[in-house]
């Protein structure tokens, strides 16, 4: 996720997807953002929860079906935290040691969206591509985790604040 915030002119080339019912009351959002030239990354994702089940996964498909009339080839859904741990603990043969993180992940999952957030983008069937931390020493590494998490909104003070509710009025990106 990426701006964490919804209708700011700096932000006009944003891609709104907004699902309203029948009465035209919005009962979902989602924003991406550009990525490069011809990608979207999904920034922001609000939800009624009193919705019909499977809002999200409908405004998800809607984005990507009309990504090649915008010009659009790459779509990011955002990435999942450790999703390879998910992914291979699942299969036959998975070690002690896999298994045993996997467990350990499951546990923080109650805390943070870390399974949830790979399972919901999994159904997609998504070409995963990995994200490497490189950092200059080992003592670097906590201050730049604390960083990672906070941006990522999984320690307070992060951006979570910002993503409490879906808006009354939503702007329209300008159309170029």
């Amino acid at each position: 996720m990426a701006l964490s915030r919804l209708g700011d002119p700096r932000d006009d080339d944003c891609l709104f997807v907004v699902c309203r019912d029948a009465g035209g009351r919005i009962r979902g959002l989602l924003q991406f953002v550009p990525w490069g030239d011809d990608g979207l990354s999904l920034d922001l994702m609000r939800g009624d929860r009193t919705a019909d089940n499977g809002l999200t996964e409908f405004m998800v498909v809607s984005a990507i079906e009309a990504a090649a009339e915008l010009r659009v080839r790459r779509v990011s859904l955002n990435f999942a935290v450790l999703r390879s741990v998910f992914a291979r603990a699942e299969e036959l043969g998975a070690g002690p040691v896999l298994r045993l993180w996997h467990r350990v992940l499951r546990a923080a999952s109650r805390l943070w969206q870390i399974e949830s957030l790979y399972r919901a983008n999994a159904k997609y069937q998504p070409s995963w591509q990995p994200r490497y931390l490189c950092f200059p020493t080992a003592r670097d590494l906590p201050r730049i985790a604390l960083a990672a998490l906070s941006a990522e909104a999984f320690l307070p003070g992060g951006r979570a604040g910002h993503r409490d509710a879906v808006p009354e009025r939503v702007p329209v990106a300008r159309q170029r």
